[in-house]
């Protein structure tokens, strides 16, 4: 017992004395909700380029995965097509403009939520007697809703997202400024 107490007050003592690292992480956060929300379109750009990125990155990591000795029959064949699609619609959005961008980003992630919402709205459906199982169909039913709303109004919709990501980074970076300070005086 005495060699697990040693060791959390270690890796305290190790972690309080790195306190401005989460410091400078919440910092830097609250000056990316800042920009983000006086820039809102700058940070949608920015949001679809990375988005492009992801795409890129995750289709030739799907792609190889598929390809390997671990993955079998559908696994492989779905992986395969997964990955070629995403390297594709990658390709695709960064040969666009970026009212393409926009749209292929907005259909993308709507797209996702629908069928998101649809696995929870039916996992809900299914869980009978279990708990959580009204949070799973109102989410299911909110997460299909917002998939529509981003499907049918593209523009407006990822420039919202970004708002509410800009937000979310606010929040964050006054926690994370709030808690160096508590993990500084945790070390000490």
């Amino acid at each position: 017992m005495t060699t697990s107490t040693t060791d959390t007050a270690d890796a305290v003592a190790a972690f309080g004395k790195k306190w401005w690292l989460l410091l400078l992480l919440g910092v830097v956060s609250v000056a990316a909700g800042i920009a983000s929300l006086n820039h809102p379109v700058s940070a949608t750009w920015s949001l679809t380029v990375l988005f492009g990125v992801w795409l890129l990155v995750s289709g030739i990591g799907t792609v190889v995965r598929s390809l390997s000795a671990d993955s079998e029959g559908s696994h492989k064949t779905l992986g395969l097509i997964s990955g070629l699609l995403s390297i594709s619609i990658a390709f695709m959005f960064f040969h666009g403009g970026i009212a393409d961008k926009v749209v292929i980003a907005s259909l993308f992630i709507g797209i996702t939520f629908v069928f998101r919402g649809s696995a929870e709205l039916v996992a809900g459906l299914a869980a009978k007697g279990q708990p959580g199982r009204g949070w799973a169909i109102f989410m299911g039913i909110v997460t299909m809703i917002a998939g529509l709303i981003m499907i049918n109004n593209p523009a407006t919709s990822l420039v919202a997202i970004t708002q509410v990501i800009a937000v979310f980074l606010l929040i964050l970076g006054f926690m994370e400024i709030f808690s160096a300070f508590q993990v500084r005086k945790l070390a000490k």
